[in-house]
């Protein structure tokens, strides 16, 4: 029966700290590819980990809420923390916030302060480096109709 309390106990930790941990590690700048690659798959670990046991707790039909309430969370971090590492320049919050900005200036009250639109965690090398802010192509990296072969 102990063996049981041990193995919920993981399960809840593991739920509960893996999308911290990926947001975190989604955080982490890197310089080398190298540092890229180790820091991709530690990340992905703790994502997979995290989905994992969040939909374990979501799919058991007899479990009580509280551990639902886990599993959702769980989830709902890890996408976070993967929409972080791998689309740093797609933010929800931003266009949301344009919104309510463009609202509260008509109506004379005090702006939300908006994030300046930097790419924090853009790698060096891999095709990311390649890609422009609007989203076309130089034609000069083989890519797009003024690069192809």
């Amino acid at each position: 029966m102990e063996s049981l309390v041990v193995l919920v106990t993981i399960l809840f930790t593991i739920a509960i700290i893996s999308g911290p941990i990926a947001i975190a590690i989604a955080r982490i700048r890197t310089q080398t590819a190298l540092g890229l690659m180790f820091k991709r798959i530690l990340h992905g670990i703790f994502i997979l980990m995290g989905t994992m046991v969040g939909g374990q707790w979501i799919l058991i039909p007899s479990l009580p809420l509280f551990p639902r309430i886990v599993g959702v969370s769980s989830i709902c971090l890890c996408y976070i923390g993967s929409r972080d590492e791998y689309f740093p320049q797609f933010r929800v919050l931003s266009s949301i916030t344009k919104r309510i900005n463009s609202l509260l200036e008509r109506k004379g009250f005090k702006t939300i302060p908006v994030r300046n639109p930097i790419i924090e965690n853009k790698p060096a090398v891999g095709p990311v480096a390649k890609w422009r802010n609007s989203g076309r192509s130089s034609g000069k990296d083989g890519h797009g109709p003024g690069g192809q072969h």
